[in-house]
């Protein structure tokens, strides 16, 4: 009897043509979120304020502070002082960009007089302008004291909270002697610059009189020496 003998190179070359070489896809890269805000939130904006990035993804963040507010800072997750804020993403980041309220709050109550006569004048900044018109000219020999401002004389005079800089330009006369005292009394809400009283329309120039009016209450002027003064207020 005679047996039939099948290779087992065959069943071999069948395993091998029925093997599957293909790799199965590699993972999708890590997604990682980004939440940004501001603080608070008048002060200014943020963008982007959410989004999605891949692991390893190059971000930008910007900060925009409102009129009146200044950027300081960025908190959270990260933090640094440079704006916009740029980091690589490796994880879910909250980050919150912080602003600073600059906008000025302040009256001055200032009293002008001589040896037998006072007036009241007021100056400051807020949210809401405001003035009152002075009262024709008295004539000389009378005490005197007004504002000057774009052709107008004033008594009381409030500029926007959101400058940055403001001057006031105080004229005067006496009605007794050659001396005024000038005196003020500050109503700080908020004010975060300096307040200085000088000689000079420039304060970088001023000759015989520069006083920081935060620090001192009073003053004396020879009103032949120094015509007027000006004040001037700038942010810190």
């Amino acid at each position: 009897m005679k047996y039939l003998c099948i290779p087992l190179l065959i069943v071999s070359l069948f395993t091998i043509t029925n093997c599957d070489t293909t790799e199965p896809p590699p993972p999708p890269p890590d997604q990682f979120t980004l939440s940004a805000t501001a603080s608070p939130a008048e002060g200014g904006i943020v963008n982007p304020s959410s989004g999605s990035y891949e692991d390893g993804s190059n971000v930008s963040v910007a900060a925009t502070a409102n009129e009146g507010w200044d950027f300081v800072n960025w908190t959270g997750d990260r933090e640094s002082t440079n704006n916009p804020l740029e980091f690589q993403i490796t994880s879910n980041t909250t980050v919150t960009a912080n602003f600073a309220d600059m906008r000025s709050l302040y009256t001055v109550n200032l009293i002008a007089a001589d040896a037998e006569d006072e007036i009241s004048l007021v100056f400051g900044q807020s949210e809401d302008e405001d003035f009152v018109y002075a009262p024709p000219l008295p004539p000389s020999g009378s005490l005197d004291a007004r504002f000057l401002a774009d052709g107008e004389d004033y008594y009381t005079l409030i500029k926007s909270n959101l400058l940055r800089e403001a001057s006031w330009e105080l004229v005067y006369q006496t009605g007794s002697g050659d001396v005024l005292t000038l005196s003020w009394q500050i109503t700080d809400t908020q004010m975060v610059g300096a307040l200085i009283m000088t000689d000079s329309e420039d304060p970088a120039q001023s000759n015989q009189l520069e006083m920081d009016m935060r620090s001192e209450s009073e003053v004396q002027i020879n009103v032949n020496d120094i015509e007027r003064v000006f004040i001037h207020f700038s942010l810190d």
